[in-house]
């Protein structure tokens, strides 16, 4: 995997706000990827700091990846752009709340309303 192959993946992910993909919108940008061995780290930035679809956006974007690339995704929101940043990130990184999230946001239709096929 590399950050090209990374971007397409994120260039079907739209703002569930916004009918635009993320990286339209430089939610996530070239240099917001860090590759290393078999895993990576994205960080994005949220569309405003008190973005009422941050923690939406991180969990769409981790679910996209790890549907392509596995696990080892780690999302991150980009320090300093949103309010609930620590929350956010704590979010993204329990397995367990991230996993009942994305169960939410399949149920509500969210999920495949805001992931292009």
């Amino acid at each position: 995997m590399d950050k090209e192959q990374v971007l397409e993946v994120l260039k079907k992910v739209y703002d569930p706000e916004y009918p635009m993909p993320i990286t339209d919108l430089k939610i996530v940008e070239k240099d917001d990827i860090t590759i290393s061995d078999n895993s990576m780290k994205v960080e994005f930035k949220p569309t405003a700091p008190y973005c009422p679809m941050g923690g939406v956006i991180g969990i769409i974007i981790k679910y996209a990846l790890e549907a392509k690339f596995g696990n080892n995704v780690e999302v991150r929101v980009k320090a300093g752009t949103h309010a609930q940043e620590p929350m956010l990130n704590q979010l993204f990184s329990d397995r367990k709340k991230y996993e009942e999230t994305v169960e939410r946001l399949k149920s509500s239709g969210m999920l495949e309303r805001c992931i292009a096929q």
